[in-house]
């Protein structure tokens, strides 16, 4: 088996091909042929990537479980992550409440972006990663241990990039009968892989391939869900619902001198732009493919250069939490609140590691 091959789009039995070949020849030529969905509604939670800002994303959670008296994955039949979004979908599906994953994650954003750290321009990042791939690790391995993903409570799909092949590579729970081989992934190997920012970590080496992070086409996961919805799921676009947390927008600031800029002024300008300009695209697609009705974006408008994917205020995001959850709870209660999700059961038993303790 190549190495190339080895890594697969949708977890299907790899197919080997010559580098360089064309992209397309790497997935299976069968589609998915899922059970017809019987179900009146189906619930997605997508959460955006956005480093340490996404503790803005826990915090919104758990404002909503607090002020309508919920347990928030009892009413999501799907839960898409990316990057940090990727994170905090792993702990939901871990079982923890969003009050503790915020918690957590804040342990987590100073342990591993020290501020000593945080200094751009100190020499060392010129050629080498910002930050330390191990101490993520560690800080992982403490909320989430030894789980494989096929030990979730519920459907997950997340999003990476592998380098090697030039292609998606997406994480998911054996929800389908198709779904072979990520289950037996460890949640830290795939936390790793979906969060490894270019210049902010190296690589994750999972499975054989060399995976980073999924914000770099999908920052917003919430058409990937949509799709695996329909496709992988076979529900109607028309009873798909979703659920899209940003993590915390800045303000448009653009400087006329960059219309003719080169390397030099755009320099560390042009992540949040790519990063923005790509979830506010995926809204716009997810509008028109399942309806404006049953798409909710919550997500909050900050000043430029306020906060940074390395670097926040805890205080201040959690403000602006408290805020928008205030603001859009209403809408969360009407639309969301209603359904409740029947409890998942994975698709391929093959896929789930047997219990040691049974």
């Amino acid at each position: 088996m190549g190495t190339v091959g080895a890594c697969s789009y949708l977890d299907d039995p790899p197919v080997d091909r010559p580098q360089g070949a064309v992209m397309a020849s790497t997935y299976s030529s069968a589609g998915p042929t899922p059970e017809p969905f019987d179900g009146e509604v189906f619930q997605i939670l997508a959460l955006d990537g956005g480093g340490a800002k996404a503790l803005f994303t826990a915090h919104v959670l758990a404002r909503i479980e607090e002020d309508l008296g919920v347990t928030i994955t009892d009413h999501f039949d799907l839960i898409a992550g990316t990057s940090a979004g990727g994170i905090v979908a792993l702990g939901l599906g871990a079982g923890l409440r969003p009050a503790e994953i915020a918690e957590q994650y804040l342990q987590l954003v100073n342990q591993v972006f020290p501020r000593r750290r945080q200094f751009v321009l100190r020499p060392s990042r010129i050629s080498n990663p910002a930050y330390s791939s191990s101490s993520l690790r560690t800080a992982l391995e403490s909320v989430l241990g030894d789980r494989v993903l096929a030990e979730s409570s519920k459907r997950l799909l997340i999003p990476s990039w592998d380098l090697r092949s030039g292609e998606v590579h997406l994480f998911k729970t054996p929800h389908s009968p198709r779904l072979t081989r990520d289950g037996r992934i460890p949640m830290v190997d795939v936390a790793l892989a979906t969060s490894a920012a270019p210049t902010y970590f190296a690589a994750a080496n999972v499975d054989g391939c060399q995976l980073v992070d999924g914000g770099v086409f999908a920052n917003n996961p919430s058409v990937l869900a949509i799709a695996e919805a329909a496709s992988m799921l076979g529900v109607p676009q028309d009873k798909i619902r979703v659920l899209n947390i940003g993590t915390m927008t800045p303000f448009v600031n653009h400087n006329d001198k960059l219309n003719t800029a080169g390397i030099a002024r755009w320099g560390l300008k042009a992540v949040p732009l790519v990063l923005s300009a790509g979830s506010a695209s995926t809204v716009g697609l997810a509008h028109h493919l399942i309806g404006f009705d049953n798409f909710v974006r919550l997500d909050a408008n900050v000043p430029s250069k306020l906060f940074a994917l390395d670097r926040i205020d805890p205080n201040k995001v959690a403000s602006f939490a408290s805020s928008v959850s205030r603001n859009l709870t209403p809408e969360v209660r009407e639309k969301f609140t209603a359904h409740h999700a029947p409890a998942y059961e994975p698709a391929n038993r093959a896929a789930v590691p047997p219990n040691p303790n049974q």
